[in-house]
């Protein structure tokens, strides 16, 4: 059963670390934001990537995928849902006026849809961040959208009606078609770095094929994984239009510019 069904008990989770960042405690851990500049291929920045960062009591890192799988299915929600409250707190903290990603859960995004209708709750969230929905974009991987529940496109549609953007990360680390992602036409194509390194090594025309279906569906390419420059050139010469990477940018703190 899930336990954060109020405000009130999401703010009992929460709390400021020595800079004023919004941190949580869930399940005997700390949770952190950090984020990921996404470029454009002019140099500018498109948006962050928001990104888990968790310590147990020891201080130790965890990695948030073992962390959260390690949770009760119910407890992974509300761990998802927590660590929302932080990446959007700390991204509206900073007054950056681009776009942020968020990646969420499958179960997260069901939950939502039958819990809060059209994301009722995260739009309200928003307003008194002073967040526009359209700067927000929910994230989520392509196998879960092909092999997983056909409610979480349409919850997936749901979100992108009420004005939010959409993204499908590791797009052609399958091998199967990719039919129910071209039927949900996202908002980005965030392709899988495997396809990166094959074209490095002399095999592109996977990579070319699925950049010229992703352009099809009307989706905006972001090519994730840049390490080197000679990768980020070979990705600037197709035409690809977002990048991330080590090389481009290190996940970080935002700096706090207003309170919350």
């Amino acid at each position: 059963m899930l336990q954060l069904t109020s405000q009130a008990a999401f703010e009992q989770h929460l709390h400021r670390d020595i800079a004023h960042r919004y941190i949580a405690h869930f399940a005997g851990c700390w949770l952190q934001s950090h984020f990921q500049p996404i470029y454009y291929r002019s140099g500018g920045v498109f948006g962050y990537e928001a990104l888990l960062r968790v310590h147990d009591a020891a201080g130790q890192a965890l990695r948030p995928d073992l962390f959260l799988a390690g949770l009760p299915l119910a407890q992974q929600v509300d761990a998802d849902r927590l660590s929302r409250v932080i990446h959007l707190r700390n991204f509206a903290a900073s007054s950056e006026a681009c776009c942020l990603s968020l990646n969420l859960l499958p179960q997260t995004v069901l939950h939502e849809a039958r819990y809060g209708g059209n994301f009722e709750l995260l739009l309200q969230r928003l307003g008194v961040l002073g967040l526009d929905t359209g700067r927000v974009v929910l994230e989520v991987v392509e196998y879960e959208v092909e092999q997983g529940e056909a409610a979480l496109s349409q919850a997936l549609r749901n979100a992108s009606a009420a004005g939010f953007g959409i993204a499908v990360d590791d797009f052609g680390a399958m091998a199967a078609g990719h039919g129910r992602v071209c039927a949900l036409r996202p908002d980005i194509i965030k392709i899988d770095r495997s396809l990166l390194l094959d074209y490095m090594h002399g095999d592109g025309g996977r990579l070319a094929r699925l950049l010229q279906l992703g352009w099809e569906i009307g989706s905006r390419m972001l090519v994730a994984g840049i390490e080197t420059e000679a990768q980020y050139r070979a990705m600037t010469e197709l035409g690809v239009e977002l990048y991330q990477g080590f090389y481009l940018g290190m996940p970080d703190f935002l700096p706090v510019r207003r309170e919350l």
